[in-house]
């Protein structure tokens, strides 16, 4: 069962592995095992991969209760709004 978000974060941020791995000081192949589950990563890890991320770390979970919206879902919705916005405007 999936417990982490972060591939899914890291390409709503448009962020690489590489680049996080340097971020967070690890190397990529501890990316893609945390990302893949195939390690979890420690509480520390997860601050720091929070912090380069710009979220709060619970956004880096999949919900466990109900289907609650998260601050990064909204985040998102907004950034598509104003995309979709832009590009009406554009063609006015």
């Amino acid at each position: 069962m999936a417990v982490l978000r972060l591939k899914e974060i890291m390409a709503l941020k448009g962020m690489s592995r590489d680049e996080l791995s340097s971020r967070v000081d690890v190397s990529p192949t501890t990316i893609s095992n945390i990302s893949r589950e195939k390690n979890l990563p420690t509480i520390q890890l997860l601050l720091k991969i929070a912090e380069a991320l710009d979220v709060d770390i619970r956004e880096l979970f999949i919900p466990t209760r109900g289907t609650s919206i998260t601050q990064l879902e909204v985040d998102e919705a907004k950034v598509l709004i104003e995309k979709g916005l832009g590009i009406l405007k554009g063609k006015m």
